[in-house]
């Protein structure tokens, strides 16, 4: 049985990201455009990225179009691109890397965009009318889990240690993606409380496992 993919986002330095794989993180994001107190230039991403050999690095992008999205993540060495405003319904079915589509979610569950191609993957955040992500607000779970029943979802939203294993319990999604609830300031990650994320998904996934 698979387990669930846990992504760190919004890391800016490397101690950080380092702290990150050595707590069981699957993927390491970094926001390398869009106004954000957690973006980082694409050199230093790289610069990190490289410093990490094997690493599941994503590059995380607003508002771009597919050729500078691919560009970026060119520059950073990412395996992945997380997309936020980006028009799903356009983005190239043979675009070279995997990528994954940020929908909001307002409070009464409905979806603030299209939901992409079941090609790519949809990432489920809080939905606000300004940020583009890392609101740290929940998503509404039963709204969640009706589309992880149907497709593959990274779940984000105000996700912490303390709340991600009912997250997982109660809307079942192929990962989560935790940025605000695992920092000490913007952009600055507390390694205990990555610690503790990465611990209870692994943990929540064995419960899973034990009761199938």
């Amino acid at each position: 049985m698979r387990g669930t993919i846990v992504k760190v986002c919004g890391l800016t330095q490397l101690v950080d990201a380092r702290a990150a794989v050595e707590a069981g993180a699957d993927w390491l994001g970094f926001i390398v455009s869009g106004e954000s107190p957690r973006r980082i230039e694409v050199e230093r991403a790289a610069e990190i990225v490289a410093a990490l050999p094997g690493v599941t690095a994503v590059a995380v992008m607003v508002d771009v179009a597919p050729e500078r999205a691919l560009g970026l993540a060119t520059r950073m060495g990412a395996s992945r691109v997380q997309l936020h405003r980006a028009d799903a319904a356009r983005w190239p079915r043979d675009f070279p890397l995997p990528s994954a589509f940020a929908i909001g979610v307002a409070g009464d569950g409905a979806l603030a965009g299209a939901l992409p191609h079941e090609a790519h993957l949809l990432m489920l955040d809080a939905a606000h009318a300004t940020l583009a992500g890392g609101t740290g607000r929940l998503v509404p779970w039963d709204a969640a889990r009706r589309h992880a029943a149907a497709r593959p979802v990274l779940l984000a939203g105000g996700l912490s240690p303390d709340n991600v294993a009912a997250a997982i319990e109660a809307v079942r999604p192929f990962g989560v993606d935790a940025s605000s609830g695992l920092e000490r300031s913007p952009g600055i990650k507390d390694p205990e409380r990555v610690r503790r994320f990465v611990a209870a998904v692994r943990e929540c996934d064995e419960r899973i496992r034990d009761h199938a």
